[in-house]
């Protein structure tokens, strides 16, 4: 029997909602501008199937027996290009007889897993789901989407999660309308979210029963073969990726981790977005910089105090540990960052987080910046375009430390270290066009200078933090021995960055090997 292969990718994308919200998704008023005909209700189950090893899974792939009626459709499909807020797959799709896998055509995928008859005979179902689906065919002058409302439950044995959530697919037109269509949505739900996890995803970590863990940012995926605009948008989706990833995990555990990865995803998207700053310019890209200012801006304090307290704070309370007054000096702190962590939480949790990441989709799959065809370099090959931006950088960062790093006054240490940790976002994102074996000590020594650079940083902001808002002898006084122990640290941390420097002025500089 053959399969038939979608042949190209379908540009997906999903939101959670709330359960009280689906209604007045259902009862189609909302899309009744662009209802191209009366939506269907159906009800579907699904069983999805995997070796007892779970070794579909960890290839990204998922096999699943849909029934609808008294029809069984076998599916394969594949996530391994999902990134960002958008989903893109493929997959293969056969009529089959039963509810047993027919694994007879699955070697016609050509993924190599099922090339290995041992696969075949050790598929067993893991999980199922069970949904009651609204379709609606949504249609404008140069567009088409297919909405999928499913409301049910997901789970395996006895343990079961709620599923409610949209899935907007785009059968044609541009990017675009995918995401001004999802933002309509959040106009009628407030509460949805971003979801980049699949309904088998979701499973799995049920299965696992394990909460979400914050997430670092992964390679990017960047080949010699591209040009510079699809480079840049290969980046972009990779950060956020990184920023809603962990996103998901401040929502569920509120780890303070996760805050600092979303921090650090946004910093990197930044980043990008100055080195290919000549290719994506524009008005809309200045409105998303506003909004990008916004969530940094309440994301940034509770970043700090969580760093104040565990770097600067609690080493002294450890030394000292029966002196009230240091006691007393933390608690005010771990109220200070309470405060400022709540403060996160309920922004991240706002409609205008969700609004701003699909604004950022939106931008990097579909944006003005894409249609300017006379942007100089826009169809140049990323190689020579990544080692011109490296050598630049490195050349205003070596001329910002000059010969002895240790010399510098603790202002032009921060700005050393701000430039360092771009040049080192940077050297990530065109890490993949090198091999790894010269990649990695230079940025394994730029990170090394980064951590000790951010230690006499977090001491330098320590002395101003210490003495805003104190009140009392005692406070005064736990503030003034935090202050000097940490300053006791200063002359050995400032001689190890001066060591890292000199080590990073000699070390080889990768992207040479390409000019």
């Amino acid at each position: 029997m053959a399969g038939t292969a979608i042949p190209s990718p379908p540009i997906e994308l999903k939101l959670r909602l709330a359960p009280a919200e689906m209604a007045a998704l259902k009862d189609g008023g909302v899309l009744s501008p662009w209802r191209a005909a009366a939506p269907a209700t159906i009800r579907i189950s699904s069983v999805y199937w995997d070796t007892p090893d779970l070794a579909l899974a960890a290839a990204g792939i998922v096999l699943r027996i849909r029934a609808i009626g008294h029809s069984r459709l076998q599916t394969v499909q594949t996530a391994n290009s999902r990134e960002g807020a958008v989903h893109s797959r493929r997959e293969w799709a056969w009529p089959i007889a039963d509810d047993t896998p027919d694994t007879g055509v699955l070697r016609a995928t050509g993924l190599p897993i099922f090339a290995k008859r041992a696969t075949g005979a050790a598929l067993r179902p893991v999980f199922s789901t069970s949904v009651l689906r609204t379709l609606h065919h949504l249609k404008g002058g140069d567009w088409d989407i297919d909405l999928s409302l499913d409301q049910g439950d997901a789970g395996i044995g006895d343990r079961h999660k709620p599923l409610c959530e949209a899935e907007l697919e785009l059968t044609r037109g541009a990017p675009r309308h995918v995401f001004a269509l999802a933002a309509k949505l959040v106009e009628a739900a407030p509460n949805a979210r971003v979801l980049t996890l699949s309904k088998a995803d979701r499973v799995h970590l049920l299965a696992a029963d394990t909460p979400p863990l914050p997430v670092k940012a992964k390679p990017t995926r960047i080949v010699a073969t591209m040009t510079v605009t699809g480079a840049f948008q290969a980046i972009a989706r990779n950060c956020l990726d990184h920023l809603v990833a962990n996103e998901r995990c401040l929502l569920t555990t509120r780890d303070a981790e996760a805050i600092h990865q979303m921090r650090v995803a946004l910093r990197r998207l930044r980043s990008a977005i100055k080195v290919f700053r000549r290719l994506v310019t524009g008005p809309d890209l200045d409105r998303l910089k506003g909004e990008m200012g916004w969530i940094l801006g309440v994301l940034g304090p509770a970043r700090d105090d969580h760093v104040f307290l565990s770097e600067i704070i609690e080493p002294v309370v450890s030394a000292h540990p029966e002196t009230a007054p240091l006691t007393a000096l933390k608690a005010e702190w771990m109220t200070e960052r309470e405060r400022n962590g709540a403060a996160a939480l309920a922004a991240i949790a706002e409609p205008r987080f969700t609004r701003l990441l699909l604004a950022l989709a939106a931008w990097v799959e579909d944006g003005v910046w894409l249609s300017d065809t006379d942007r100089p370099g826009r169809d140049d090959a990323i190689g020579p375009f990544a080692a011109r931006v490296l050598s630049r950088r490195d050349l205003r960062l070596r001329k910002m430390g000059g010969r002895d790093l240790s010399i510098l006054a603790p202002a032009e240490l921060h700005s050393v270290r701000i430039f360092g940790k771009q040049l080192r976002y940077a050297a990530e994102f065109f890490a993949p066009l090198y091999p790894a074996k010269t990649t990695r000590p230079f940025l394994e020594l730029l990170g090394e200078l980064q951590d000790g650079l951010g230690q006499l940083n977090d001491i330098a902001v320590a002395g101003t933090r210490l003495t805003m808002g104190q009140s009392g002898d005692g406070l005064a006084w736990a503030a003034g021995l935090v202050a000097g122990w940490h300053a006791g640290r200063r002359p050995g941390l400032l001689a190890e960055a001066g060591r890292l420097w000199k080590r990073y002025r000699k070390i080889h500089r990768f992207w040479d090997d390409r000019r």
